[in-house]
């Protein structure tokens, strides 16, 4: 009976292809419209790394102490020089990462090229382990590169395809400014999104192109102001790097991996007696306040997902609304046109639930094509919204295969809904009526 049903849908396409049409237009601009904002908005509020989201930890701390009444329950995720190199050798996490970045000039010195300027991310070599980060050659550098400051780096696959041409570039030397730092690894595609370990303001874009030791920052005090979130309740004591890092500048992103809530305790705990200990010392003055912030929850309270985006969807969607009432009036007018048939198949025997199903049938038809169309106009939507934000990451725009089974079904699903009052005033249509007229 289904089959029958489609091929009666099909043929009351041939008898009014303008409504037709219509209806699969209508459908489609606003599954397009819809569709394209929700994609984004439903790709920025992912999990970045659902295996360990609940054990990685942003560590918070309140160090300022210049007498205002700070009550606010979130602070900045940054922390200062001075109290990572004091709480970085706890033994209760299994990893912590310290982050940093900068931009310097970067060239293979075998190539005739120009240095180009790049963007560093500047780390621990728990990095990479502690956010699975995979390798296309060689591996991250180890503990003892940290300790000593090494010149070592790691590049993206990105970074690599410039640099070396895609090559197993593991052991080749890399110019970094004016030294020289030796590859020790290569990363593969890795895109979390939102990039949540880093500042605010790049966590919808690419990964930074390479990485180095932090300590190796320190070492040759690098330092970039315009890719670091820098808050000082008090200023250096002087211009130097050293008054710099002894500050109460808050600069330094820091992250641990927690594998239970007793360590989690614990690690609070650890925090609690560090800041007491300070505070005996003339520092954190303010108050005693410390935070181990999960991944999600990081996530809103530095609001990295604006309300922006949640609010495109609830505009399209509206605007899906008002196709689908426009549609609604042109299935009434295709329904009533067909009102003598209605009535001959009344009169020989069917019932008002086959008259429902045959135009719920119809109408899901309609709503699937619709769906078809509507995803290809989303297509179109992210392609366009892709090369307007340009600086947002590609993976943004993409649809997975869960959105596109959404977008069908959702097509077919809002037209049966908006096609109830329709077929069900087709249905109630008197054979009597309607004979009479034929």
């Amino acid at each position: 009976m289904f089959s029958y049903y489609v091929k009666l849908a099909f043929v009351s396409f041939k008898r009014t292809p303008l409504l037709s049409f219509l209806m699969v237009l209508l459908i489609a601009m606003g599954i397009g419209a819809t569709m394209t904002t929700f994609t984004v908005s439903y790709m920025m509020n992912q999990d970045p790394i659902p295996s360990k989201s609940d054990r990685i930890f942003s560590v918070q701390m309140d160090s300022r102490g210049d007498g205002y009444d700070y009550d606010e329950e979130v602070i900045s995720p940054e922390v200062t020089y001075l109290d990572v190199q004091n709480i970085m050798h706890s033994d209760i996490p299994k990893y912590y990462v310290a982050l940093s970045a900068l931009r310097t000039m970067l060239k293979n010195p075998t190539q005739q090229e120009k240095a180009v300027s790049s963007t560093v991310r500047t780390t621990t070599a728990d990095f990479f382990a502690m956010f699975n980060t995979p390798f296309l050659f060689g591996t991250g550098w180890d503990k003892s590169a940290d300790e000593n400051a090494e010149q070592v780096i790691v590049l993206t696959k990105k970074a690599n395809n410039r640099f070396f041409n895609g090559e197993n570039s593991v052991g080749q030397t890399l110019q970094f400014g004016e030294a020289l730092y030796r590859v020790v690894g290569v990363l593969d595609d890795w895109y979390p999104i939102p990039k949540f370990y880093g500042a605010k303001t790049t966590a919808f874009s690419d990964p930074f192109d390479v990485f180095i030791p932090f300590n190796t920052q320190i070492q040759n005090e690098l330092y970039t102001s315009k890719l670091v979130n820098t808050r000082c309740w008090k200023n250096p004591e002087d211009d130097s790097y050293e008054a710099f890092l002894a500050s109460e500048c808050r600069w330094v992103l820091f992250w641990v991996e927690l594998e239970s809530a007793s360590s989690q305790a614990q690690y609070k705990a650890f925090l609690d007696n560090y800041a007491r200990e300070q505070q005996a010392q003339g520092r954190f003055a303010n108050r005693i306040y410390n935070r181990v912030v999960p991944v999600k929850q990081h996530l809103i309270d530095q609001e990295i997902v604006s309300d922006d985006s949640k609010l495109a969807v609830w505009l399209s969607a509206l605007f899906l609304i008002v196709c689908l009432l426009n549609c609604m009036g042109l299935m009434m007018a295709k329904f009533h046109s067909k009102a003598g048939e209605v009535g001959l198949r009344r009169a020989v025997g069917a019932s008002k639930q086959h008259i429902v199903a045959q135009f719920s049938v119809e109408l899901a038809v309609i709503g699937f094509i619709g769906g078809v169309a509507g995803l290809s106009l989303a297509q179109v939507g992210l392609a366009a919204t892709a090369n307007l934000y340009s600086y947002l990451h590609s993976s943004l725009m993409q649809m997975n295969a869960i959105l596109v089974g959404v977008t069908i079904l959702l097509a077919v699903i809002v037209s049966c809904i908006f096609g109830l009052v329709p077929i069900l005033k087709a249905s109630r249509t008197q054979p009597s009526s309607q004979l009479k007229s034929l």
